[in-house]
């Protein structure tokens, strides 16, 4: 059973949070939080089913005969397949005490705060979710990237035709996401009928209980989010996986991180027609493993563009590159 304290605000955990000031309530810095852009480049639309979306696709073309007089050709029809993405039902609650909110001084800030770190921790679970959901491992998730993603292959049309092999072994390894963003690429999607993104409800004064069962009166918030991930054309996504940025330690090698990248790059279908433009998701050490190309004195692909008012944008062969602090550094290499 849970004990008071962990599932709930306490005396101890208010006074770590007070100050002095007229506020009461100090401002809490949150290290804890991470970087995680790709849920917030996301595009989200309605699913068609009450747990879902159903997406139709097609796996074959209709090829034209050569038609001689007097002579008939074949009727030929084109093929398709369904896939079926499901939605994760997210939930949690808070519950903070009215008396511990009475002695804060500010009651709407002490509940804000608190807030504040439950949406962080949607945010982040969304995240690994959309990179390493596996409804294999827990079938009340839906299956992220990584999965499937999985394999290799020289067959055009596979998912495992957009992995490039970086040649990482062991348990050490990261992967490079090249993602396109759109309707006819990766989408976040919502159950029909229902709403996008994080919702919160504030259920106001509650009588609720302790662990012993005894009862107590608390402000009670709610929120959920029921997301899946949708992928409409696997050829809107590559990634270099197996990438050991240990033995990215000399030119040659680091020659070869670019080229791997180039080459994932290439396996985006229609990149060069001006509708997609993709963004690469990296750990932060990949990212910094980027900087130091980009000071070589023979670089040309990665590029830094600055920004007014903001950090400077890093670019591999016209690709943004974004920091995910979801993505690990001790993937198991795939084959």
């Amino acid at each position: 059973m849970a004990t008071f304290g962990q599932e709930a605000l306490t005396l101890m955990d208010l006074q770590k949070r007070y100050n002095a000031t007229e506020t009461g309530i100090d401002k809490i810095i949150e290290v804890l939080n991470q970087s995680n852009p790709i849920v917030q480049d996301m595009r989200f639309m309605e699913g068609n089913l009450p747990t879902g979306n159903l997406t139709t696709i097609r796996t074959g073309l209709p090829r034209p005969s050569i038609r001689m007089i007097n002579r008939g050709v074949p009727i030929t029809k084109s093929s398709t397949r369904q896939i079926t993405d499901t939605c994760a039902m997210l939930e949690d609650r808070s519950e903070v005490d009215i008396k511990l909110l009475a002695l804060s001084g500010n009651p709407q800030r002490t509940r804000a705060t608190e807030d504040a770190a439950h949406i962080e921790g949607f945010g982040q679970s969304v995240a690994e979710m959309l990179f390493y959901g596996d409804t294999d491992e827990n079938p009340a998730e839906f299956n992220g990237l990584h999965v499937r993603y999985n394999a290799f292959s020289d067959e055009k049309g596979t998912a495992g035709y957009q992995c490039i092999n970086a040649g990482g072994t062991g348990n050490t390894n990261t992967t490079l996401w090249l993602v396109c963003h759109g309707d006819d690429g990766v989408v976040g999607i919502y159950p029909r009928g229902s709403q996008a993104g994080l919702k919160k409800q504030d259920l106001g004064e509650q009588t609720v209980v302790d662990k012993d069962g005894n009862k107590f009166q608390a402000v009670s918030t709610v929120f959920n989010w029921d997301v899946g991930l949708s992928i409409k054309d696997i050829r809107r996504v590559a990634a270099v996986r197996n990438v050991d940025l240990d033995k990215v330690d000399s030119a040659a090698n680091r020659k070869k991180f670019i080229e791997n990248i180039i080459r994932a790059k290439g396996r985006i279908r229609n990149l060069g027609s001006g509708r997609i433009i993709p963004v690469m998701y990296v750990t932060p050490e990949a990212k910094t493993m980027l900087e130091i190309i980009l000071t070589d004195k023979d670089n040309v692909h990665v590029t830094r563009q600055e920004v007014m008012n903001a950090m400077p944008k890093l670019y591999v062969a016209g690709i943004e590159v974004k920091e995910c602090e979801a993505l690990l550094t001790n993937e198991a290499a795939i084959v």
